[in-house]
């Protein structure tokens, strides 16, 4: 099978030949730059220079030598306008605080302040900070509709704003020439699965614009302008999604939406106020992709959100991203036999709590063997850290967890188990706390 074919068929909840695996095909399930930049010199690579997207998160585009040591299956479609409003599309160099020299786009200009992080401003405000040591990307500290009280004020801000809060809301006639180009050469020039990382938000587009816990506040006490807000950013979603998704169709196989509805113990919204509050609007959006093409929805969200996915499910989710193992009901097991009919898991890959930053190689296969073992029977998976590779990963981590995912992942698979019982049994205690159960295994 070709990557592409392998992913595909994973997708469509088949076994393929092994498990497709992905690393860095989305701004979700890619490395941290720092220890991206540790792993090229691991690797003896020193040739190119990564460009970065992703300036906001600040994860790379991975290499093609990089992606090939990595066996990823997979290669991401970037946003012409993806974080803090600039242009994907002319690339300056950038020496990050680690050393190691990427691209940035042309326009990505920090300030350093006092202290030596770096500030991103806009309109005159600083709307974001991102610190110095470069161990992670911006944190947003500016809502412009944070103290929003009429629907007047919503009518204004899409009318008027322009900027890093509507940068990848908007699709115009750039990103339609941009992403339709970029996505034929992908699709004829490479044999991966092209990934659109659209990040078509609608509760973090919501978060950003009137703050993190305001939109909640709005939800539970001015519901009727929480609903006018989220209903005008949908709108606005949905027209873009109506001019890209004809441009791109016939080259891209997987769609990036993203949602963080899930914390550690439980969902943030209750299915009650999703229902009202977030489905339908979920719904529009995934359900035009669906209707419209043969790409498939791909949701993040990070957290307990077991509850949620028959909800998820209904309002026309196909794939499930990251699959956070170590957060309540979130069993891997589990999911794959109450959910694996319906859905395909991209995601729980490694854990990036615990192992994969502070275990060992071989506590890190270990890891990664278990969840094959539960993960990959039946297909339905494509295997990817949970969420990105955290800044202190050691490269001998990487490849430990990639080389297993190859090793352990092609079809059949090997388990050491009887029945998927006998697997949920012996693995139960496992999911949420993996290193406490694999300090005793040393490097081999």
């Amino acid at each position: 099978m070709t990557p592409r074919e392998r992913v595909v068929a994973a997708l469509n909840l088949e076994e393929p030949d092994r498990v497709p695996i992905d690393v860095g095909a989305t701004g979700l399930s890619n490395i941290n730059l720092m220890a991206y930049g540790r792993l090229k010199k691991h690797l003896g690579i020193n040739q190119g220079t990564a460009k970065v997207y992703h300036g906001w998160i600040q994860v790379p585009y991975i290499e093609e030598a990089v992606l090939n040591r990595l066996h990823g299956d997979c290669v991401a479609l970037p946003r012409y306008r993806m974080s803090l409003g600039i242009e994907n599309e002319r690339f300056k160099p950038w020496t990050h605080a680690c050393g190691t020299e990427f691209l940035f786009p042309k326009d990505f200009n920090p300030i350093k302040n006092d202290r030596g992080d770096w500030e991103w401003h806009e309109h005159g405000e600083m709307i974001a900070k991102a610190p110095s040591e470069g161990t992670h990307g911006f944190a947003l500290y500016k809502h412009p509709l944070n103290e929003i009280t009429s629907n007047k004020q919503v009518d204004e801000f899409f009318e008027s704003y322009q900027g890093n809060f509507v940068g990848r809301i908007h699709v115009d006639d750039k990103e339609i020439e941009y992403a339709s180009k970029m996505a034929k050469d992908l699709y004829e020039n490479t044999d991966k699965c092209v990934v659109s990382d659209y990040f078509g938000t609608v509760l973090e587009n919501a978060q950003g614009i009137v703050g993190w816990d305001e939109i909640y506040v709005k939800m539970m006490v001015e519901p009727d302008l929480a609903k006018y807000f989220l209903e005008h950013l949908t709108e606005a979603l949905l027209e873009g999604l109506k001019r890209y998704i004809p441009a791109v169709k016939d080259y891209v196989q997987v769609i990036v939406f993203a949602d963080d509805i899930g914390q550690q113990q439980g969902p943030m919204i209750s299915p009650e106020m999703y229902r009202e509050f977030l489905k339908p609007f979920h719904s529009k959006l995934w359900q035009y992709v669906r209707e419209n093409s043969d790409i498939k929805v791909f949701y993040h969200s990070d957290g307990a959100i077991v509850d949620l996915l028959p909800d998820l499910i209904d309002a026309g989710a196909q794939i499930l991203n990251p699959v956070q193992t170590d957060v309540v009901g979130m069993d891997p097991v589990k999911l794959k036999r109450e959910f694996g009919k319906d859905l395909a898991f991209w995601g729980a890959g490694v854990d990036t709590h615990s192992v994969l930053d502070r275990g060992n190689p071989a506590q890190v296969r270990e890891d990664v063997r278990r969840r094959v073992e539960a993960l990959a029977p039946g297909g339905g998976w494509v295997w990817a850290s949970i969420h990105n590779m955290l800044s202190n990963v050691r490269p001998e981590n990487i490849l430990a967890a990639v080389d297993a995912a190859y090793d352990f992942g092609e079809y059949p698979i090997a388990s050491r188990h009887q029945s998927a019982k006998e697997l949920q049994e012996a693995y139960t205690d496992y999911w949420m706390s993996p290193m406490s159960q694999l300090k005793e295994i040393t490097v081999q």
